[in-house]
């Protein structure tokens, strides 16, 4: 039950920071991730996230040898996450990810996986680490590409 009350109250905050970092003006956009985090989140995507989610991140509901999984990457996947922080994500991932073995990988771990995520999303590089620290990710709003 403390679990549950516990993962609800992070995602409020996490909501609540979101808005405020819409607010700012600051998003997924203003380079929140280094290429090179990018390459260690696709090395540790390997395995443990490409059996459900594909190894295009794409996701595999038609395909019946893999588990049906909604796309981690790409305009539909944005859109699904558009508004809320990368701290609200950041969470998601590392509590409930993988399925079959919640809380398996590493805080540092999710943040390069998410930062893989954004690569593959097209979201431009930048020349700091996305680091696993809630505070500092709930200012950072997903959303769509600027036009």
């Amino acid at each position: 039950m403390s679990f549950v009350i516990g993962r609800k109250a992070a995602l409020l905050v996490a909501a609540a920071a979101a808005a405020e970092g819409e607010a700012a003006g600051t998003s997924i956009w203003d380079g929140v991730f280094t290429a090179e985090q990018a390459r260690r989140g696709q090395l540790a995507y390997t395995g443990p996230c490409d059996r459900c989610h594909g190894y295009k991140l794409d996701g595999a509901s038609e395909d019946p040898d893999m588990l049906p999984a909604p796309p981690v990457a790409g305009r539909k996947f944005l859109r699904e996450w558009s508004g809320r922080s990368l701290a609200a994500l950041v969470e998601y991932v590392r509590t409930t990810m993988p399925k079959n073995n919640p809380g398996y990988l590493s805080s540092n771990e999710v943040a390069d996986i998410v930062a893989y995520m954004l690569s593959v999303s097209r979201v431009p590089a930048g020349g700091e680490s996305l680091q696993p620290d809630a505070s500092a990710l709930a200012g950072i709003v997903i959303a769509p590409r600027p036009q």
